[in-house]
């Protein structure tokens, strides 16, 4: 393995500055140094910088070799191709992994600007490739970037996939001296193409279709794109369904790598939404959204007597469900996928009105595979699959979150309902009155470094290893251990029949609660799903008995 001071040589090639990286502290400069970038579920996260743990180069460029040697293990003449985001760094990284893919033989098709992580999805399916790479880290801070790789069927790469393209990755002992050939030269011989415009045309023909007519309605819209990639697709988009009377949180919907007018360019932060809230104000608008930097997840927040009202995710995913639900009434055999960490009031929804409601573990990719199933077997009609994180997918043209098709969505909905003189909040308030009101609660606790590490370790290892019979005066009537792919009730063990994951759930008779370490993040997730009035008072009790 390279040296440090072999990296420091290499300097002036990372794509990192001089400036960038010596006005870290030592302590930050050694971090870059302390291990590797580990390569998950279907990519690799981590900030830019020098060094093994950081992304830069010769990171990257590992990455794609990698890919590269996977790809030409199982696929004669393989094919992939590259989208990015807005963020330092993303178009020229995905000239590296074009290039070390080119010269590795393998015929990359690459965008000419920033695209949307749904697009790159689409462009899988529409291109017929082997594979997908989309350059982005989310909603990341901006010092963030990351790596996603998708199969040949448009979902991010399935757990085979992953651990064998980990192993090829783990296997190159130098990257500082990987061999590629110049873009131009590769270029000529037809190795690295531009994706054709139909890519993108077909792709919003898919959303257009889907959405159908959009009634006329004075409904008032605020987008803002929070600096990512949903601008100018969203309202080409909203153009062509017939929807006119939206405006753009103009500081917000330009490409702004550094995300400046927001303290996180996550939808999931009310904070993100603060000027989206001061132009609807202004403007008197009905209905604000935002999508994250890459456009896979969205948010919302609705105007109700005279107040801006935020949606969590199992909220809107809940609405947008039982629309769907309406939307497909004649359809035989439907079906709707959620994660195991969403909350149950879709379930019921689903289930009252004859929908197969399936959960899978945390990330799309699951989603995405559960679909294939569907086609495989030809068993179910897919209608609807969603997570709490703010990810939504109605129509699977593409086989990741798409925030794109979601947004016109939301917005006929939220159209129909103010020709009858309602709210986005009056229909959450029916489907709490006929359904139940399931509340949640998200804890996310940060805790960096190898100490960070370990005392995530041991809250896991304590809670799995001491089950409570009672947290915070609730009784658990059940354990869920997916880590052992267990469940124990009343009735005895049963299986889980699904992937292993670090994830234990623990249920009341009226609800239920969630561990999750983040597999992208130094972060242990807590989550209360309850029917109760009062939420915030339970789960404050909750988290403190776990992290006191």
């Amino acid at each position: 393995m390279p040296t440090r001071q072999q990296w420091e040589e290499k300097l002036s090639q990372s794509l990192i500055s001089d400036s960038q990286f010596n006005v870290l502290s030592s302590e930050q400069q050694a971090e870059g140094f302390e291990g590797t970038l580990a390569f998950g579920t279907a990519g690799i996260r981590g900030k830019l910088g020098l060094g093994p743990n950081r992304l830069n180069r010769f990171t990257v460029q590992k990455v794609a070799l990698g890919l590269s040697q996977y790809l030409n293990e199982i696929a004669q003449a393989p094919t992939v191709v590259i989208a990015y985001d807005t963020r330092h760094l993303s178009p020229e990284f995905c000239d590296e992994i074009a290039i070390v893919l080119a010269s590795n033989g393998i015929k990359t098709y690459i965008y000419d600007r920033y695209h949307t992580t749904p697009e790159l999805s689409y462009s899988v399916r529409h291109l017929q490739t082997d594979a997908g790479v989309m350059i982005t880290a989310s909603h990341n801070p901006p010092e963030y970037n990351g790596i996603k790789i998708y199969g040949p069927d448009g979902g991010q790469l399935a757990l085979e996939g992953s651990q064998k393209v980990s192993q090829y990755i783990s296997q190159i002992a130098d990257e500082l001296n990987i061999a590629v050939k110049s873009k131009e030269e590769l270029q000529e011989a037809g190795l690295i193409v531009p994706v054709p415009e139909a890519v993108v045309t077909d792709y919003k023909q898919e959303v257009i279709q889907l959405i159908g007519d959009m009634p006329k309605s004075d409904l008032k819209v605020v987008f803002s794109s929070l600096h990512g990639t949903s601008v100018p697709i969203v309202p080409e988009i909203l153009d062509g369904v017939g929807f006119k009377n939206y405006e753009l949180v103009k500081a917000q919907c330009q490409p702004d790598a550094d995300f400046t007018s927001v303290k996180s360019a996550n939808p999931e932060d009310h904070d993100a939404f603060d000027m989206a809230v001061e132009l609807g104000r202004a403007t008197k608008a009905d209905l604000l959204i935002a999508t994250d930097p890459d456009a896979d997840r969205m948010g919302i927040v609705a105007l109700h007597n005279g107040d801006y009202h935020y949606f969590n995710g199992n909220q809107l995913g809940s609405l947008l469900l039982d629309y769907r639900i309406g939307q497909t009434e004649g359809m035989a055999d439907r079906a709707a996928v959620k994660s195991i960490v969403t909350s149950e009031l879709g379930k019921v929804i689903a289930e009252r009105n004859g929908v197969r409601m399936f959960d899978v573990l945390t990330g799309f990719k699951f989603i995405a595979e559960k679909i294939a199933e569907f086609e495989a077997q030809n068993s179910y009609h897919y209608i609807f699959g969603y997570e709490e994180s703010y990810g939504y997918m109605a129509s699977p043209f593409v086989r990741d979150k798409d925030a794109v098709q979601i947004v016109p969505l939301i917005i006929k909905l939220a159209s129909e309902l103010k020709n009858e003189g309602r709210t986005l909040v009056d229909q959450m308030n029916d489907l709490y009155r006929d359904y139940g009101h399931y509340q949640e609660k998200l804890f996310a606790h940060t805790l960096e470094g190898q100490s960070g590490k370990e005392k995530i370790q041991n809250i896991m290892t304590e809670a799995r290893d001491n089950a409570p019979s009672e947290i915070a005066g609730l009784k658990v009537i059940a354990t869920e251990d997916y880590l052992k792919q267990e469940r124990v009730d009343a009735d005895g063990v049963h299986t889980i029949d699904l992937p292993q994951a670090d994830v234990l759930k623990f249920f009341f008779e009226d609800g239920w609660i969630a561990l999750r370490p983040s597999g992208t993040e130094p972060k242990i997730k807590l989550y209360v799903s309850l029917i109760t009035d009062d939420i915030d008072t339970i789960a404050e009790k909750i988290n403190q008995l776990f992290f006191s």
